[in-house]
């Protein structure tokens, strides 16, 4: 059966969709979906009617089938964001607009017409066609039965799960050792910021193995039978080395640098005594994978990723059973993440194809099936046949690892719970704005008031809500999947929002609550300000970030910065801005244009970690929340966390509160997982 509408073709058959004739490549729950929208075309469809038909009832949340829909909104839609074909129905769920044609799976081809045949042949034919037929009929039928044995003995499932570790805090990155039945893990405490690696064997009380004061993130226990691990000099400054532990002295020492700013996991290539790990040089430059040669000191470059924008590269990746092929997962900031294959005796790329999104976890069932996580669910992934079957869908699945037998799989399974407080200059007891148990987080108070805008997956889909007054907090509709919010400004009158999310602009009126998607030729936007009647954005161009500045009253734009620029703030005299590969926060006088550095200690990741009001520039350094006069240029601290630094705070209008967000809740232990086939 072919459905078409448009320039789009399903081919139920061979399960192919075409655009322009065009094959499009897409996991196998978007295919299913599209077909169900075709054979149920213009229907108002429920998200739960969506959960029994196309996932068979299993448990997924909303955000799961959100993020199916704009998968395949990515797909068919010319422009996803103002999609013609997949309709969203307010409150209800999903409609596709059309009636799809129906096209046979063979049309007659008029010049080839064959003569008819006399009826003594017809029959004869016949006959032989219809032994044909049953025959085929019987062959299909033990093939569909072994098949489908086949399919039921591959098919993998949790049959038991339970935890290994029970401490408080947080513990994670797993690694098992099945020689020596060794649990090593990094582990957190409540009170303190530094993870330390602890080790546990045959369900035994764990014990602490680094004794330092550095924050571990990895730690392996190699074929050789050392234990290496990763691990930062502090959360502030970041710089990352590879160490390993001295089984005399009891302690780790490094053994080579991995950059600044990076946290990479590490794997021993036995086949040639190597450590493989990710690296980049600044935080402005993608992830590669490099080795370390450990006999003779030697480092690799073996990957080198797309070098556009701010591309996060290599992030993810795994070392086959053997010790020959690599499996590596690329961030792709436009689509889906993609999946590599390195075939480690000459670094050529054997496979390159679309994967999944943000994965967590990543191992080699075997040398042709990998098992993968993310943040919906369990996978297992065929390399041969580019396919998925789902395990389990859950978020519950972060880092992954098993023992030799492939029969004990170990991730770690967390909550956390991220609320927004408002703190007082007079250093008063911060007050709870929001109280869920999700994750609240990003306020931006409003101009003339203390209204104020945030993020929150608290009903398990992505949302942006306002809080008015003493009003209970309410969540704006917006009629496509919200993947991730880059950041939010009230205009001056306190009646628009401008905001950042999914790569493009959006301008949201508060009174009628409607949404005007801006700038749609800008395809990677970032920040985004309020500047007078005017909005400042950042924007990728040409594999370059810089400012640029939208009139709304013509919505003309005009290019601002030419050096550079990431995050931005303004007023009728001065804009403010971040760099993305240079550390510090920069000013330009808009009738000179000259560019001047005014605060030099700011770091690159402190894009987010700062804000203009009026006069004042508010940032976050170090544990300390500093102001910044811009006329005086005196700098000098307002208040002092005494605990973990949040991730990003927001003045009020009257410069006497503001808002941070606070981790109240933040927990996870080790589970253990029984696989069987």
């Amino acid at each position: 059966m072919h459905y078409a509408f448009g320039s789009i073709v399903v081919d139920t058959e061979q399960i192919i969709v075409t655009k322009q004739g065009e094959p499009l490549e897409f996991e196998p729950r978007v295919f299913e979906l599209l077909v169900f929208f075709c054979q149920h075309p213009l229907e108002a469809i429920p998200r739960e009617i969506l959960v029994n038909e196309v996932w068979d009832g299993r448990i997924v949340s909303d955000a799961a089938v959100n993020r199916a829909v704009g998968e395949l909104r990515k797909l068919i839609e010319d422009q996803p964001s103002k999609p013609q074909w997949i309709k969203t129905v307010s409150k209800v769920g999903y409609r596709l607009t059309v009636k799809p044609r129906l096209i046979g799976s063979f049309e007659n081809d008029s010049k080839n017409v064959k003569p008819k045949l006399k009826i003594t042949q017809r029959l004869k034919l016949f006959s032989l066609k219809s032994i044909w037929i049953v025959s085929s009929v019987l062959l299909m039928a033990i093939f569909i039965l072994i098949f489908n044995d086949a399919k039921k003995t591959a098919h993998v499932k949790i049959v038991d799960r339970q935890p290994v570790t029970s401490t408080m805090g947080s513990a994670f990155n797993p690694f098992y050792a099945s020689t020596t039945k060794t649990l090593y893990y990094l582990h957190r405490s409540e009170q303190s910021t530094h993870a330390q690696v602890y080790f546990q064997q045959n369900n035994m009380t764990a014990k602490r193995l680094s004794q330092d004061n550095f924050y571990y993130t990895d730690v392996i226990a190699a074929n050789d039978g050392n234990i290496y691990a990763t691990r930062l000099n502090n959360l502030e400054e970041r710089a990352c080395e590879i160490v390993f532990f001295d089984k005399k002295s009891q302690q780790f020492h490094r053994l080579i640098e991995c950059g600044k700013r990076v946290f990479t996991p590490i794997v021993h290539d036995q086949r040639k005594n190597r450590l493989i790990y990710r690296f980049r040089n600044s935080i402005s430059e993608p992830y590669a994978l490099y080795s370390y040669q450990l006999d003779t000191g030697r480092k690799t470059q073996l990957t080198h990723p797309a070098q556009s924008g701010n591309n996060l590269g290599d992030y993810l990746f795994a070392l086959s059973k053997d010790n020959l092929s690599l499996a590596v997962v690329e961030y792709d900031a436009d689509g889906t993440d993609r999946l590599k294959l390195l075939d480690l005796a000459d670094n050529k790329i054997q496979t390159n194809v679309p994967f999944i999104n943000n994965v967590y976890g990543l191992l080699w069932q075997d040398n042709h099936q990998l098992l993968t996580s993310n943040n919906t669910g369990l996978y297992l992934y065929d390399v041969k046949n580019i396919a998925f079957e789902t395990v389990e869908k859950s978020d519950q699945f972060g880092r992954l690892m098993q023992d030799d037998n492939n029969q004990k799989i170990f991730s770690e399974r967390g909550q956390s719970t991220v609320n927004i407080f408002k703190y007082s200059i007079n250093k008063a007891q911060p007050q709870a704005l929001t109280r869920s148990s999700g994750i609240s987080h990003r306020a931006k108070f409003a101009s003339q008031s203390n209204s104020f805008a945030f993020v929150s997956d608290r009903t398990g889909q992505l949302s942006i809500y306002l809080k008015q007054d003493e009003q209970v907090p309410y969540a704006i509709e917006f009629e496509d999947t919200i993947e991730f919010v880059s950041a939010m400004s009230w205009s001056a009158d306190d009646e628009k929002l401008v905001v950042s999310m999914n790569n493009r602009l959006y301008l949201y009126s508060v009174k009628e609550k409607t949404w005007q998607p801006l700038v749609p030729t800008f395809g990677k936007v970032h920040h985004v300000t309020f500047v007078n009647e005017s909005i400042m954005f950042s924007a990728e161009v040409n594999g370059k970030w810089n400012i640029w500045q939208l009139t709304l009253h013509d919505l003309q734009v005009k290019q601002v910065t030419r050096k550079g620029g990431y995050s931005v703030q303004g007023n009728d005299k001065y804009v403010y801005f971040t760099k993305f590969t240079q550390p510090g926060l920069f000013q330009i006088d808009l009738e000179t244009q000259i560019e001047s550095q005014i605060i030099q200690s700011l770091p690159i990741t402190g894009w987010r970690h700062w804000q203009l009001r009026d006069d004042k520039i508010y940032y976050i350094l170090n544990k300390e929340y500093r102001v910044f006069d811009v006329n005086s240029r005196v700098s000098q601290p307002i208040y002092r966390f005494d605990q973990k630094v949040p991730f990003s705070c927001d003045m009020t209008f009257n410069h006497q509160t503001f808002a941070c967000e606070k981790v109240e809740v933040n927990t996870s232990n080790i589970w253990q997982f029984q696989l069987a086939h």
